[in-house]
């Protein structure tokens, strides 16, 4: 096949040198094409022409249809995404490079499957770049383009970094939110350098062209005027013609061969020699879908059964005295006193509770395992109308998300109470990471939530109705789930929660500080995502695009301590008051997360007027104002979530200081 090597040979118009956008600085063919660059000395390979996949190579990214690694095809709605740093063009974006390795995939201690999360120093370097881009952005916010993509891709990213630090993930997912995350930093740059550079240059372009930009992407167009406004602009251009629109007068720089990549990965993602390809999430030519699909968000799965992890040897032994991630000295600290306290404590087992049917259904037992609920939603259940005829069935799953807390204590024998908490614990990281990336379609009752804590024989079960009811928890839970609780045969001697080590041999009879703990995160946890599921079904349209949903679970999140997400995992139990949020008993510190609680809800429908703006203090003793509004969004929620749910909903629990 003929090149352009062969093809065109070097030329120069006698009465005009000059390189226009029309001629070639560089010359390649491919095909009948001819492609030709006024501003820089080679054509990379084309891949814009035929339908692909864009399926995720071994590393998560495109391979070669992946505008954030080689140019594409130019779109006047991604028009910045020419302005994407080439990779190692620049020292500061190092990280938006990196792949993680096994290394950087911090395991839990004690855990069944290798389900971890990112290292913290990697993490660290993320949040660095990502606020570098935060204060480029600070001085531009002011500039008449870009304002919302910028404020959505920036708001993903800080979504992202708070995802990969504190979710807990199998390492094929951790690859896939890593590339994810650096997508969306390197389109923050490409957009801040359209925004301060590219785009004044478009609007009013030069007199003469500018020198290409070394470090951007570029991209192929086939309209002559874009490549034009381009190369005034220094963007580094290929303009695609059919030979017969070639001058026969076209200065010709360099007649060039294709430049094919040397560093982009293309064989699919394997484990251990086995593929497990990433699914292909679009097909077709270059263009705007393919721009679109690029960008869209990982969902993750866990449709393949983690890898198990290999029991420590008794040179290991040692290591389960240690926190399993990097942490600050404090939380060393936290973890030996944790230790100490998990191996001690006062016998407290209490006789199963039974339901007395009628009204006494909905009551839950008054133990001092179980936390307090909070006043204003403890009243507000106790007020609401619980007739079954306002249940709207059908709209939200009503199984819960997380174990039953009461499940926990109405146990007959400490050793069922221990295997109870050591399935849960034990399944813990792997359920957390499923729910979270992939959410199931529905979610066990509380007898399904017993079978499972109860262990489920991993044998194919058989035709009896109890083997009937636990086929139906193998269906919603996974086999992935249902292998991990299977008692504490062989378990290891501590285990990790929330960054301290429990012993095993004490779960038959936990402190009491562990236990209400333990108990104290599943009602958060129920609470958080009844809240989350309620919403999507009560206001569909804020949840259709992936800016709409970045928005709504950005203001979903600031109703809790650290407004990064809904789930609780590595972190440290609260240390201070400010980490209580809607539960703090300082009205100062209280005040934003319940003002985001009455932004959420106002938009529900037949929510009280008060919702519509936020509540200030008004100086009087009792901050009658507040409390008031306070109430009137506890007793709307609380009535809409059993009018949904057919069922008490979960209600945040008072957590005590260890």
């Amino acid at each position: 096949m003929a090149t352009a090597v062969t093809r065109f040979k070097p030329f120069t118009r006698p009465d005009d040198p000059k390189i226009t956008s029309l001629d070639a600085q560089a010359v390649a063919c491919k095909g009948h094409w001819v492609i030709t660059s006024p501003n820089v000395d080679f054509v990379p390979e084309p891949h814009i022409f035929e339908e692909e996949d864009l399926q995720p190579r071994a590393d998560s990214r495109f391979g070669l249809v992946d505008c954030f690694q080689w140019p594409q095809l130019h779109d006047k709605d991604f028009e910045y995404s020419v302005c994407i740093p080439r990779k190692d063009s620049l020292p500061s974006l190092d990280i938006a490079w990196y792949m993680p390795t096994l290394e950087d995939f911090i395991i839990p201690t004690g855990a069944k499957f290798a389900v971890g999360t990112l290292r913290d120093t990697t993490v660290k370097q993320f949040e660095q770049l990502y606020q570098f881009l935060c204060s480029r952005h600070h001085p531009l916010q002011n500039r008449p383009i870009g304002k919302e993509v910028l404020r959505h891709r920036i708001a993903a990213a800080r979504h992202e970094i708070t995802w990969l630090r504190h979710h807990p993930l199998v390492f094929r997912d951790l690859v896939a939110f890593v590339v994810q995350l650096q997508r969306t930093l390197l389109d923050i740059h490409a957009l801040l350098d359209y925004v301060e550079i590219l785009y004044p240059l478009l609007a009013s372009p030069p007199s003469k062209p500018v020198r290409a930009n070394p470090t951007w992407m570029g991209c192929f167009t086939r309209n002559t005027e874009v490549c034009e406004a381009l190369y005034f602009a220094g963007v580094p251009v290929w303009l695609v013609r059919d030979e017969e629109f070639i001058s026969p007068t076209m200065n010709i720089v360099r007649p060039v061969r294709l430049t094919f990549p040397d560093n982009i990965v293309r064989v699919m993602y394997s484990e251990r020699g086995v593929s497990k390809p990433f699914p292909s999430i679009f097909r077709g030519p270059g263009g705007l879908l393919r721009h679109y699909h690029t960008r869209r968000r990982y969902e993750g799965t866990l449709a393949e059964r983690p890898e198990p992890v290999a029991p420590p040897s008794a040179a290991q032994s040692s290591s389960l005295q240690q926190p399993s991630r990097g942490g600050k000295q404090a939380t060393q600290k936290q973890n030996r006193a944790a230790r100490v306290k998990a191996s001690a404590g006062p016998s407290r087992m209490l006789p199963l509770q039974k339901s007395t049917g009628g009204e006494a259904k909905w009551e839950e037992p008054v133990l001092p395992d179980i936390p307090k609920p909070h006043t204003l939603f403890d009243s507000a259940w106790r007020k609401a109308e619980k007739s079954m005829q306002r249940v709207q069935t059908g709209r939200v799953d009503p199984g819960y998300r997380f174990p039953k807390p009461t499940l926990f204590v109405n146990v007959s024998t400490p050793e069922r109470k221990k295997t109870y908490l050591f399935n849960w614990l034990s399944a813990r990281p792997l359920w957390i990471s499923q729910v979270s990336v992939r959410s199931p379609s529905k979610f066990p009752s509380p007898q399904m939530w017993r079978d499972f804590l109860n262990t489920i024989d991993t044998d194919q079960p058989s035709s009896t109705r109890s083997a009937s009811t636990k086929s139906a928890v193998r269906d919603i839970l996974g086999e992935n789930i249902i292998h991990v609780a299977q008692g504490y045969a062989g378990a290891p001697e501590e285990i990790e929660w929330r960054g301290m080590q429990v012993r095993v041999s004490s779960l038959s009879d936990p402190p009491l500080w562990l236990i209400r703990s333990i108990l104290w995160e599943l009602y958060e946890l129920n609470f958080r995502y009844e809240l989350y599921a309620l919403d999507e079904v009560i206001v569909p349209h804020l949840w259709t695009t992936d800016e709409a949903r970045v928005a709504r679970q950005g203001l979903l999140y600031s109703i809790f301590p650290g407004g990064y997400g809904l789930l609780m995992w590595s972190e440290p139990l609260p240390q201070e008051p400010r980490e209580l949020g809607l539960c703090a008993s300082s009205m100062e510190i209280t005040l934003p997360y319940w003002n985001s609680f009455f932004e959420l809800l106002s938009v529900w429908p037949e929510a009280p007027p008060g919702l519509q703006h936020p509540a200030e203090l008004d100086g009087s003793s009792g901050n009658s104002a507040f409390f008031e509004q306070a109430m009137s969004a506890s007793l709307f929620y609380i009535q809409t979530a059993f009018d949904f749910l057919g069922r008490q909903p979960s209600l945040p629990r008072l957590f005590q200081f260890v």
